[in-house]
């Protein structure tokens, strides 16, 4: 009953992620995408077919159900998958055209030029609101939130599953704790990994290309002064602008970046040993 609960609770979550993510495709332009209507149906017709093969080998190639007295448990347990599968759709798009987004972006910041000196003096004075910089300032910030929708999306996805199958393991023992070695907690953990792997996959490319972004803007914005000696005011502007992009921490110091690898893996580790102390 109770990994049944979690099973059901597991496709709600599933269909929310996937309503949310259609509701920012309906509307990209407020999310920072430059993509065209074809181009998104293009990734939207890859990820379907991809995720669809993906779902045709799990059919033909069955998979292994722990005996459990769940009524139609390979039924049920194929609805998990399948609805979290088509739920990763519209977020693989959406991840696509993000990196679609960044190389448009990166050629169109090379041609930027740089933030006007002030008169009688090397330092650059601040982005007014006819800059252009000021426009791909404001589309680099919403691809910001969008990474960072992104990123949670997965998290949220990869939680769910986990949860889903640590819980049937603990039904396993509990109908059969005589034989956990048939079900072992580190397979919950390989689990785990494997989604840690694949969010890393998926979300470090994109936070790495949105940065290559951002540097391209400060360091068009403001450029070494010809004396290559940098004054306080030049210093003190491209740091806030370095902090508005986030570029003040590094990629690998990044809670983003933490938090897309390594709460998949906390999450398998706790899904896969709590039951254990509850039975000890």
């Amino acid at each position: 009953m109770v990994w049944r609960l979690v099973g059901a609770a597991a496709i709600l979550v599933f269909v929310g992620l996937a309503v949310t993510a259609i509701r920012v495709l309906v509307a990209t332009d407020r999310w920072g995408i430059d993509a065209s209507k074809s181009l998104r149906w293009t990734y939207v017709i890859c990820a379907a077919v991809g995720l669809g093969v993906v779902i045709a080998g799990r059919i033909v190639a069955g998979g292994a159900n722990p005996d459990v007295p769940v009524q139609n448990l390979d039924a049920r347990t194929g609805a998990v998958l399948v609805s979290a599968l088509i739920a990763a759709i519209p977020w693989l798009v959406l991840v696509w055209l993000a990196l679609h987004t960044c190389q448009v972006l990166r050629h169109r910041i090379g041609e930027l030029p740089p933030i006007p000196a002030r008169p009688g003096d090397d330092s650059r004075g601040p982005i007014h609101s006819d800059s252009p910089h000021r426009e791909v300032i404001v589309q680099m910030l919403r691809l910001w939130d969008l990474l960072v929708l992104c990123v949670a999306a997965f998290v949220i996805g990869v939680v769910a599953a986990i949860v889903t199958s640590s819980t049937l393991r603990a039904a396993f023992l509990d109908v059969h704790p005589d034989r956990a070695d048939e079900f072992p907690a580190v397979n919950v953990l390989y689990y785990g990994a494997l989604f840690a792997v694949l969010a890393a996959v998926l979300n470090v490319p994109l936070v790495a290309a949105w940065r290559r972004c951002a540097r391209g803007v400060v360091d068009g914005a403001y450029p070494l002064p010809w004396d290559g000696q940098p004054t306080e005011a030049w210093v003190a502007a491209r740091s806030r602008l370095e902090a508005l992009l986030h570029l003040d921490v590094s990629l690998l110091r990044n809670p983003l970046t933490g938090f897309a690898v390594l709460s998949p893996l906390l999450t398998s580790a706790l899904a896969a040993f709590i039951p254990q102390l509850s039975q000890s």
